[in-house]
């Protein structure tokens, strides 16, 4: 699902906006009405609340506004609604988990993963709540027992048992996370032939992701598995996503690599997905569906509504490349979206065009 992010970088980008230049200037007709001490209170209150939140993710804008906005004093005469707006300004759409029991993992995705180490990431601040080791469904035994009351296999952990007071915290901390509209993230942190089954080992294991997760921030984490960490739901797309039914005719397919990036959300891949093809007669078909995919999965589907000749950074109009605008069409993503395109890469010899831009049908 889609939420909204208020970057690490946000205090900086605040600090050089316009809003907070207007905050400084007494001479301002927005700071008319405060005095020196107002003003210097306001400044302090919102500098203080963007610090104090930058990082976190929200369900939505308005929750956003809040939590970070919502009780500031301001000097006693509140935030200035022109301040509110570039604050909120400031958040950026990401793709997070949504709330809800977690299904069980696919016996395809078992069989990969063997004995694995795991992480469960609180998706609102990207920290580390628990590192642990195990087999089969180990991985959802905590939010499956925290928010369902299923009772966990033995079978399928590994290593020492938690105490019941690790077992408490950590439920606990999944039934927030579900209350505040979030689904926890379950991360694959190693698993296979990289890891050794062996008590010592799997002991050894967990220490070491627990001291280097602990502070984790969210760039290191990349829907790959040769970086060793893939986010579970990414795992169950790669090795077991249903095949794409018929596509539609005339379409067309396009590769956008980003958009398997575990925060990637609607409107990022609409952006990323649009941009710079060499779109040939295609673009001359009436509401041309495209189907934007990563690693043969596919992740969103447009309708185009209209074309535009590419510019680049300096304005230079590009005759062979174009840009599309159109919106997200609910039916084809109901249809599509999760399902492989593993055999249409196949028809093609296996492989797709290094350019990224696919026709698929006759015009």
């Amino acid at each position: 699902m889609d939420a909204v992010e208020l970057p690490v970088t946000a205090l900086g980008e605040f600090l050089e906006s316009t809003a907070f230049a207007e905050m400084l200037d007494p001479e301002d007709e927005r700071s008319a009405s405060r005095d020196a001490r107002a003003r210097k209170a306001e400044v302090v209150d919102v500098v203080r609340a963007i610090d104090a939140h930058a990082g976190r993710r929200f369900v939505d804008r308005e929750r956003a506004g809040e939590v970070i906005i919502g009780g500031l004093r301001g000097g006693g005469l509140g935030v200035r609604p022109t301040v509110v707006d570039a604050v909120l300004n400031l958040l950026r759409p990401v793709g997070v988990a949504a709330p809800g029991v977690p299904k069980p993992v696919p016996l395809e995705v078992q069989s990969v993963l063997g004995v694995y180490i795991y992480a469960l990431v609180d998706p609102r601040d990207a920290s580390v709540f628990y590192v642990g080791a195990g087999r089969g469904n180990r991985v959802h035994h905590h939010a499956r027992a925290a928010l369902a009351g299923v009772t966990p296999d033995a079978a399928e952990a590994v290593g020492e048992a938690d105490s019941s007071a690790i077992w408490t915290s950590t439920e606990d901390r999944i039934r927030d996370i579900d209350a505040d509209g979030f689904g926890v993230e379950h991360w694959i942190l190693r698993h296979g032939d990289d890891v050794v089954d062996s008590a010592e080992a799997l002991a050894s294991y967990v220490q070491k992701f627990t001291v280097e997760f602990a502070d984790l921030a969210r760039l290191p984490l990349t829907n790959s598995v040769h970086s060793g960490a893939i986010q579970l739901d990414e795992m169950v797309l790669q090795y077991a996503a249903p095949l794409a039914p018929p596509l539609p005719e005339p379409c067309v397919l396009v590769k956008v690599d980003d958009s398997a990036r575990p925060d990637a959300g609607a409107e990022q891949i609409y952006e990323w997905a649009r941009s710079g093809w060499r779109a040939g007669p295609h673009r001359t078909v009436p509401d041309l569906p495209v189907l934007v995919f990563a690693e043969d999965i596919v992740r969103a589907v447009h309708r185009v509504d209209y074309w535009e000749a590419y510019q680049d950074a300096d304005g230079n109009l590009d005759p062979k490349r174009w840009v599309y605008t159109g919106a997200p069409d609910a039916e084809l993503e109901q249809r599509y979206v999760g399902t492989s395109l593993r055999e249409v890469r196949e028809r093609r010899g296996g492989k797709w065009n290094h350019n990224g831009w696919h026709p698929y049908g006759q015009v």
